[in-house]
């Protein structure tokens, strides 16, 4: 049974990693743009930025390879891990440094660096981190339950990379609409 939580997990980190490489590595204006937004944190001199995002959708990458193949889930899970610890000191840094840049994580659409984005990347370690210490094998003889969190993981990930951040947009308009209300 502890093997379809794994399962979701897996399809999650996936996909969204698959994702976040293609918005980068399917064209030079995604991929430049990402190197933009590294220039603009100013957490690397600007001759590093180019080859830094190089190494992260290339990282990007192989955490998708690995994860989808069997042998190589758990180290999948590792480097997705590690990718995502790495941006969350990246979130955390421009926040408390007030630096307001966009960041590219899915290519052409970006968002403003902020709380809701450390929000989401510790969320989706959360999901990474089970899995490299104990994998996500296909349990043998229940494809429908299998099919199902692979599914699931697959749509949560739609979620993440589509709609969180118009999510919480939405929150902090509504939230911040009767504050503005309060204070005039």
């Amino acid at each position: 049974m502890a093997d379809y939580p794994l399962l979701f997990c897996r399809a999650l980190v996936l996909t969204v990693f698959a994702v976040a490489f293609a918005g980068k590595a399917r064209s030079a204006s995604g991929f430049k743009g990402f190197v933009t937004s590294i220039r603009q944190l100013a957490i690397l001199p600007e001759r590093v930025a180019a080859p830094a995002g190089l190494a992260v959708v290339a990282g990007e990458g192989a955490a998708v390879v690995l994860l989808a193949l069997p042998a190589t889930v758990r180290a999948g899970f590792a480097l997705a891990a590690a990718l995502l610890a790495l941006f969350v000191g990246i979130v955390v840094r421009a926040v408390r440094g007030g630096v307001f840049a966009e960041c590219r994580c899915f290519g052409s659409k970006g968002s403003v660096m902020g709380q809701a984005m450390i929000v989401r990347n510790v969320l989706l370690l959360c999901a990474a981190v089970p899995g490299a210490a104990l994998g996500a094998s296909v349990p043998a003889g229940r494809p429908a339950e299998a099919v199902a969190a692979l599914a699931a993981g697959a749509l949560g990930a739609w979620g993440f990379t589509r709609w969180y951040d118009r999510i919480v947009a939405a929150l902090m308009r509504r939230l911040l609409r009767p504050a503005a209300r309060d204070a005039g």
